[in-house]
């Protein structure tokens, strides 16, 4: 019998109708002036990159600017989110064989789930560390709208040492080079929102220091610099891990294709920051 995830926050984080959804995601690509406006190039020296997970309305149009340069042949993905409320353990895979959400189901790429378990003492399958969970979610309704047949690996991220962050990146790193041995195309996905809830000149200068560390495709100074200036990088972990394999893939270059706080969709004197960064090999 085939184990189905249903949507954690298809209602609330973005709509139900398969229709609406649509249309939304139309205007985050085509039509918002915070998106690329469908003039996106499709670029295949993408491996990696990262993306903020709020509600499309607000930090949709920001991921937009990646997904537009994706390659849509890519066929396989490695998302790496955030477990918010810490109900797993460090690292948890997926024990759904499909997940759903209003554009229809997304199989699991069981094939990578056994590769990292087999390999690493802390990923397990668990389905309370995903089950409500929505950094994933989010990607994976840009992942529909963009690629044509893909299978994902969900990893929701808890808490890691550096050593941990390290090892996990390496074996990603080591499926991405068994996955190009079979001539699959993979590519690895951070979901992070950067600083949270301060003004937006705090957030702008905290989000900087993170980002300068993304770019540098240092993951180390990266996890240090968050910790050192209290900045609040929900996804910090998932980008540590996606950067660490990244570099072991002979990763380039990075390039910030946008970033923005959520006072540019709306308003308010308190924001969240929101950017997407393309990784080169």
């Amino acid at each position: 019998m085939t184990a189905i995830r249903p949507p954690a926050v298809a209602g609330s984080f973005y709509p139900a109708n398969a229709a609406e959804l649509s249309a939304l995601l139309d205007d985050c690509f085509d039509s918002s002036p915070l998106g690329p406006r469908g003039t996106g190039q499709k670029n295949t020296a993408i491996i990696a990159g990262l993306v903020p997970h709020a509600g499309p309305i607000y930090s949709g149009p920001c991921a937009a600017h990646l997904y537009a340069s994706l390659d849509p042949s890519i066929q396989r993905v490695i998302v790496l989110g955030v477990d918010h409320r810490g109900h797993g353990d460090k690292a948890s895979l997926s024990p759904w064989d499909l997940w759903r959400t209003p554009l229809g189901d997304v199989r699991v790429d069981d094939g990578l789930s056994v590769f990292l378990a087999d390999r690493l003492p802390f990923i397990q399958r668990q389905e309370r560390a995903h089950a409500l969970e929505h950094s994933i979610e989010i990607q994976l309704l840009f992942l529909q709208r963009t690629l044509s047949e893909f299978t994902f690996l969900p990893i929701s991220l808890s808490y890691l040492s550096t050593q941990e962050c390290a090892d996990l990146g390496a074996a990603i790193a080591d499926a991405c080079q068994d996955a190009k041995a079979k001539n699959h195309k993979l590519l690895i996905l951070a979901s992070s929102d950067l600083n949270h809830y301060l003004s937006p000149k705090q957030t702008a200068e905290l989000d900087r220091l993170a980002l300068n560390e993304v770019l540098a495709l240092d993951p180390t100074a990266l996890l240090r610099v968050v910790e050192a200036h209290n900045i609040s990088m929900c996804g910090v972990l998932p980008s540590a891990v996606m950067l660490f394999a990244a570099r072991k893939l002979g990763a380039k270059r990075a390039h910030l294709l946008k970033h923005y706080d959520s006072g540019a969709v709306m308003p308010m004197r308190k924001v969240v920051g929101y950017a997407s960064v393309a990784v080169e090999q």
